[in-house]
């Protein structure tokens, strides 16, 4: 008879190594000696276990303790039940890249993976050929709910003041840089802030916003710009911008990457600005996962490159 649902709160699980000792032994001296018990310890949890299963599950013969039909049937699945808990109490083992074949899932903007995703890419294909990277959109707004809903592990991006259940890294501190097509009228003589202020704006905004961080700026020297144009998604504006007519001021990675294929002109804006954080978020409970760490190295050692005084930082820190 198999022991009742109700007995099942006070099983002792040591009595189950036990059990698999004995069945592995066939004699309780040694089932001892394999557990570094004494032969009366073992003995007494067989009693227990006799009990607990209201069975003898194992009678004494000439040849030592032969199991009855009830302990055959238990032998194997006690023997999967503790290999089980053996490997979830057992240390994780090292990551290594070179043989991962996981698929990371990320969530950025086309902002953040214009600035990241090329030399993160670069990086991990060179050290973990088997590894692929599942690039979701999110942007501040988006990217804390996903990684709450298990939609992706890790977000890139500049994000407000979350509560403790995440985790973050600076990546770099990007500054923004005005574009505008080469040669454009009302831009002969340099993008001083007269001339900036004469032109129409091309503004960027994933939340739909007509003004943004340098609006923001330049009320902070009571001035205004004209926008005239707001766009979604920052791949829309090279193309815009290259037409001829605007002007935009956008992160520099976004200006940078373009401005040679569309023909653009682009410098600092005529008035201060302050940079912003690009970060990496994630949920803390995933702050143990090897993979992810290695992956969050990874983006650090790229944007170091983009922005070289945070790598600076972080080495002076280590």
């Amino acid at each position: 008879m198999i022991m009742n649902e109700t007995n099942l709160s006070g099983v002792d699980l040591n009595l189950l190594t036990v059990f698999d000792a004995v069945a592995r032994e066939g004699n309780a001296t040694r089932a001892a000696v394999r557990l570094n018990l004494t032969q009366p310890a073992v003995s007494h949890a067989l009693s227990r276990l006799r009990t607990l299963f209201g069975d003898q599950l194992f009678v004494r013969t000439p040849a030592g303790l032969a199991p009855t039909p009830l302990a055959e049937s238990l032998a194997p699945r006690v023997r999967e039940a503790l290999d089980r808990v053996e490997a979830l109490l057992r240390p994780p083992e090292p990551f290594d890249p070179r043989d991962c074949a996981r698929t990371f899932v990320i969530g950025m903007s086309d902002y953040a993976a214009l600035a990241v995703l090329p030399g993160l890419l670069a990086r991990v294909r060179a050290a973990a050929p088997g590894v692929r990277l599942l690039v979701r959109h999110a942007n501040r707004e988006l990217g804390p709910a996903m990684l709450d809903r298990g939609e992706i592990e890790v977000a890139v991006g500049n994000f407000h003041e979350l509560p403790s259940r995440f985790s973050r890294e600076l990546l770099f501190m990007e500054e923004f840089s005005c574009a505008w097509k080469a040669g454009m009228p009302g831009t002969e003589g340099g993008l001083d802030l007269a001339a900036y202020l004469a032109l129409d704006h091309l503004h960027v905004s994933l939340r739909g916003s007509s003004s943004g961080w340098a609006d923001e700026a330049l009320a902070e020297i009571g001035r205004e710009r004209r926008v005239t144009v707001t766009v979604g998604h920052f791949l829309v504006a090279p193309p815009l911008l290259a037409a001829g007519g605007l002007v935009a001021t956008e992160p520099r990675c976004v200006i940078e990457v373009f401005a040679g294929s569309f023909g653009l002109a682009h410098r600092p804006p005529p008035f201060p600005i302050r940079s912003f954080a690009v970060e990496a978020l994630w949920p803390r409970r995933l702050d143990g996962d090897a993979g992810l760490t290695w992956l969050r190295r990874q983006m650090t050692a790229q944007c170091a490159r983009i922005d070289p005084s945070q790598g600076k930082a972080r080495h002076a820190q280590a």
